[in-house]
């Protein structure tokens, strides 16, 4: 056995898990005991995502549950007849018609380095438009800045409260976050980092469902070489005891690449508890390296900490660790974050976070060491 290889892998698990350990405790013994959560996504629903989304692997169009029940009356500091008292946005839905249903994502990201680069961009522009086409089937549309997005349809009310997915989407893996600078999604595929999510499609088949606690999907995705060669599956068991709610899972990804297959495999977790929501995510990724067909085995965490402190307000916590090569000094990437996101209102939220990215340099990280402040704002429906 290579001691070295064992011994950047011992110490990158180290790391993560006294990281872990810190978030997790300090959370407990800041956050005010006397305020009651407001379950926060599914984490905080020991849900699947199909309980706020049309699509079953979350992400994308939200459904009539959520625009009219748990984003103004649970999520918004004040719901729509908190306004006037009137309630006259309050029969607002996202169906247009008993057969199509509309929304949007709208992300604008302003953000300031230390002693470098700063700068405002469209983050994210999406409009989803969902045409149920039968009371078990329908076709999903969307549309980004980009030009690309997710289209498919897609079959429910089969077996085991399963379903099937026809067309491009993002294959089911891990935990998707919306942020493009959490470590899972920034650099899963791309050690270099990407945050263009179109990186992320790809088109095929998928079967999946959430049956009780249970939730499974597996893909059968495009490649050119012959069918099989890529593909994506995830399982994930949920749990609630006496007020606390538990999830792990585990998932694997692998996609064609010109020089070889990239391939990643991990393992996923929430714990929520009163005010307190904590999700993990910790990967090990492969990508060809072009050189006598080597392959380069490289570790990722992400983690994102929420807590509660009031209607509409989190506190948020995030870590993100990357070593491109686990097995040569090549460098690596720390990332902590600290910040809150607020909704003001329904539909309207804005997100302040202030980052210290600790770079170690090397062949794939040749950048010092910064901090970086953020500001978002987000309209969505």
């Amino acid at each position: 056995m290579d001691l070295t290889l064992l011994w950047n892998w011992r110490e990158s698990v180290g790391r993560l898990t006294i990281t872990s350990y810190l978030l997790f405790i300090g959370s407990i013994l800041f956050a005010p005991p006397s305020i009651q959560a407001t379950p926060r996504y599914a984490a905080v629903y020991g849900q699947s995502c199909i309980l706020c989304h049309e699509n079953p692997t979350g992400g994308g169009l939200r459904n009539l549950y959520a625009t009219q029940y748990i984003i103004p009356e649970e999520l918004a500091a004040r719901g729509w007849q908190e306004d006037d008292g009137s309630g006259v946005f309050s029969g607002q839905s996202p169906e247009i018609s008993p057969n199509i249903s509309i929304g949007t994502d709208l992300r604008t990201l302003s953000y300031q380095q230390e002693n470098g680069p700063e700068g405002t961009f469209a983050m994210q522009g999406d409009v989803y438009v969902n045409f149920r086409l039968s009371s078990t089937a329908s076709a999903y549309v969307e549309q980004g800045l980009s030009g690309s997005g997710e289209i498919y349809g897609i079959m429910h009310s089969l077996p085991w409260e399963g379903y099937l997915k026809a067309g491009r989407f993002i294959p089911d893996y891990g935990w998707r976050f919306a942020d493009h600078q959490m470590f899972n999604r920034r650099y899963l595929m791309n050690s270099n980092g990407s945050d263009n999510p179109a990186f992320l499609f790809d088109s095929g088949f998928e079967i999946g469902g959430s049956p009780g606690v249970f939730e499974y999907s597996a893909s059968l995705l495009s490649g050119p070489e012959s069918h099989g060669d890529n593909y994506a599956a995830r399982v994930m068991l949920r749990q609630e005891w006496y007020g606390v709610r538990l999830g792990v899972g585990a998932s694997v990804w692998r996609r064609y690449d010109p020089r070889g297959h990239r391939r990643a495999v991990g393992g996923f977790w929430y714990l929520s508890t009163g005010p307190v929501t904590w999700l993990g995510e910790v990967d090990e990724t492969k990508r060809p390296d072009g050189v006598d067909n080597a392959e380069r085995l490289g570790n990722l965490v992400a983690q994102e900490l929420t807590v509660r402190v009031a209607r509409g307000w989190d506190l948020r916590f995030t870590y993100g660790f990357q070593d491109p090569n686990r097995a040569e000094k090549e460098g690596a990437r720390q990332n902590y974050g600290a910040g809150f996101s607020y909704m003001p209102r329904p539909f309207l939220a804005v997100q302040v976070m202030a980052q210290y990215w600790n770079l170690t340099q090397g062949t794939d990280v040749t950048q010092d060491s910064f901090h970086e402040g953020v500001f978002m704002v987000h309209f969505f429906y």
